[in-house]
């Protein structure tokens, strides 16, 4: 956001004049130390704020002028003084000044200036603490619908490479060895429900952020007969407070936002995680394309995937800001505290750092080509076939810890002798249970085994298409 002078960048407030009172001045003898309104203002931080700010002032407008407080004439002069602060914000040329605290005093100080006894008489029951709280819940709830979009749009790219990948073999992992075999895109799906929770939870966040609190005052309401509910219904929220002093200090918002950030970092990290272990040399499932790899300042050979291991590393700052930001909240007295202050710190970070992670995650499911052979070969190995192997024998009424028992047996034989299952003898077969023959050679064939797993949810093609068409229709839903 620009201002005259230039942009405000983190610190105190640029002064471009002096001798002003501040918004609360009159109780006191003197005016605060300049250091102390340098270190406790909040500018540089809220003054993301604004947009919002300016939509609570005109809704609280209205609910003054339905009160008989403010005459119903002023609200275009209101309008449009709204409309010229943000113009002037846009360009640049708004300006900031020593007494300006926050955001919220920067727009009554540009109201009071323009309007005159208007502007003086905007904050009319109204606190900074229940302006602060109902700016941050309309911040959250745009936000919390602008991630559900972008995390929706990564969705669909998935589903697009998986769609690609019904029938790509691969190996299943558990403990990082080799299980089960599976297909690519099965695997690619999994990530891909996974983001659906987070969508999911982006939108509890959003509901839990659709309550205004405006009218709450600065903890017990007002005597002047103001309707909360003007004000809710002129910002669209869905809800208004119950409780003022809750509201004032009720940050759960804020942090089921945060939350709901932590958790999709986690996601991103695992996934960045597997493009990391997948385009080493060692697995070489997949590789990155030359515009998304890096190399080494050092080593020619070397290619790098820098944006996963970050994608990886930056999944840390999503998780310290939802704990600092319960550390924050966990011991304060009702109602607002000046500690509140350092919350938006945490909520825009961990919200930027989403949006960052998730379209750097799009970037690589676009960025790999996978090698198909490859992953085939990696499922013909670590005797992939023995659980298989072991509910065959189910089938013809062995009790499962006794097939496990010898199939187990029969594993450690063919390691010992070199062999595969499809060399297995039934004299080696039978020797580890009289009901193994082989017939049992088949369910080495890995397409074999996954197309068994037709069960809902499970790797088999079929099933792989439907996964990836509720994909499709979640992600839809929150698209755009």
């Amino acid at each position: 956001m620009g201002f005259a002078g230039g942009t405000l960048e983190p610190g105190a407030p640029e002064v471009t004049s002096s001798g002003e009172e501040m918004l609360w001045g009159g109780r006191f003898a003197s005016g605060p130390h300049p250091e102390m309104v340098e270190l406790t203002a909040s500018l540089d931080i809220d003054v993301s704020l604004l947009e919002q700010d300016v939509a609570v002032t005109r809704a609280h407008a209205r609910g003054l002028v339905a009160a008989g407080l403010l005459e119903e004439e002023a609200l275009a002069s209101i309008d449009a003084a709204c409309d010229q602060l943000l113009e002037d914000a846009a360009s640049g040329a708004l300006e900031i000044r020593p007494t300006d605290e926050d955001i919220h005093t920067v727009v009554e100080r540009f109201l009071t200036e323009r309007l005159g006894d208007v502007g003086r008489n905007i904050h009319a029951g109204r606190s900074r603490n229940d302006l602060i709280a109902t700016d941050l819940r309309l911040w959250c709830r745009e936000t919390a619908d602008a991630l559900s979009s972008e995390i929706a749009e990564l969705v669909a790219t998935i589903c697009d490479v998986a769609s690609e990948h019904v029938d790509t073999m691969m190996p299943g992992y558990t403990h990082l060895q080799r299980a089960q075999p599976i297909t690519l895109g099965f695997h690619l799906c999994a990530h891909g429900f996974a983001l659906c929770r987070d969508i999911r939870r982006f939108a509890s966040a959003r509901h839990a952020a659709d309550v205004s609190s405006l009218g709450a005052g600065a903890l017990a309401g007002t005597t002047l007969p103001i309707d909360p509910s003007i004000a809710a219904g002129e910002l669209d929220f869905a809800d208004t407070f119950d409780n003022a002093l809750d509201s004032v200090s009720d940050r759960d918002f804020v942090v089921d936002l945060v939350y709901a950030c932590s958790m999709l970092a986690v996601h991103l990290s695992r996934f960045a995680e597997e493009v990391v272990l997948w385009t080493t040399s060692e697995f070489a499932f997949a590789r990155l394309s030359d515009d998304w790899s890096t190399g080494s300042s050092m080593m020619p050979q070397k290619r790098n995937p820098d944006l996963a291991e970050l994608l990886r590393g930056r999944s840390g700052g999503a998780i310290g800001d939802l704990v600092s930001l319960l550390a924050l909240l966990k011991s304060l007295p009702l109602a607002y505290n000046r500690d509140l202050q350092e919350d938006k710190s945490h909520l825009f970070r961990a919200v930027s750092a989403a949006g960052r992670g998730v379209r750097s995650a799009g970037h690589l499911v676009k960025a790999m080509t996978f090698d198909a052979e490859r992953l085939e070969e990696a499922t013909r190995r670590g005797a992939s076939w023995a659980t298989d192997v072991a509910e065959w024998l189910v089938l013809r009424g062995i009790a499962f810890r006794d097939a496990h028992k010898a199939v187990g047996t029969l594993v450690a034989r063919l390691e010992r002798e070199g062999l595969d299952l499809q060399e297995a003898s039934e004299e080696l077969l039978t020797s580890c249970h009289p009901a193994l023959t082989v017939e049992v050679r088949v369910l080495a064939e890995p397409r074999r085994a996954v197309s068994a797993r037709a069960n809902p949810g499970g790797p088999a093609p079929d099933r792989v298409r439907e996964q990836i068409e509720t994909l499709r229709t979640v992600g839809s839903t929150f698209s755009g």
